[in-house]
């Protein structure tokens, strides 16, 4: 290949490079000035039933651009108080997990936790510790069973402790998700 066109090459991928990042910094500041909502989550009452909404999060993935996750921002407890912490709320997993380097900021005592075997989507069995997390939802306080595991990189909020304490609306057009409490408890 002669020196002009790797030359030609290099210059189309920087400006590719470049376009993207431009594409991502114009998409994320449209939202933002069109009424993306703050990360909290939003009080409303709906026929008697206190919901909240929280907004989804857009995100840049290498082969499919920009999409939203259901990514939420909720208070966490930890040994310091709640601290604000993002999980993709997942309803394919059974149980919250969070990654093994949280359990001691978060109280719990590994060494002596219940070890247990998960095994997610790819079929791959981890070893993950049992504990519990407490979240914030609105002005309540919620108890979920969690795993703590080296394998995980994202925080999960999974169905245990939160399907059956809440009802979930995923809107897509509108980027929020509501969580409305269920009557019956």
């Amino acid at each position: 290949m002669s020196v002009k066109k790797e030359v030609i090459i290099k210059i189309f991928s920087l400006f590719s490079v470049i376009g993207v990042i431009v594409l991502f910094l114009l998409i994320r500041m449209s939202t933002q000035i069109y009424g993306e909502t703050n990360d909290k989550t939003s009080p409303i009452n709906m026929k008697g039933k206190i919901s909240y909404q929280v907004p989804y999060k857009n995100t840049l993935d290498l082969n499919l651009g920009i999409v939203q996750e259901p990514n939420v921002e909720l208070p966490l407890k930890t040994a310091s108080g709640f601290v604000d912490t993002s999980f993709l709320l997942d309803t394919g997993a059974i149980i919250s997990t969070l990654p093994l380097r949280m359990a001691k900021n978060l109280g719990i005592d590994i060494v002596n936790a219940r070890r247990i075997t998960l095994q997610g989507f790819s079929g791959v069995p981890v070893f993950a510790y049992l504990g519990q997390i407490t979240i914030k939802i609105g002005n309540q306080e919620f108890e979920f069973p969690a795993t703590f595991t080296e394998f995980s990189k994202k925080n999960i909020l999974g169905r245990k402790g939160l399907l059956d304490n809440f009802d979930i609306n995923f809107d897509y057009e509108k980027k929020i998700i509501t969580l409305s409490r269920k009557v019956n408890l």
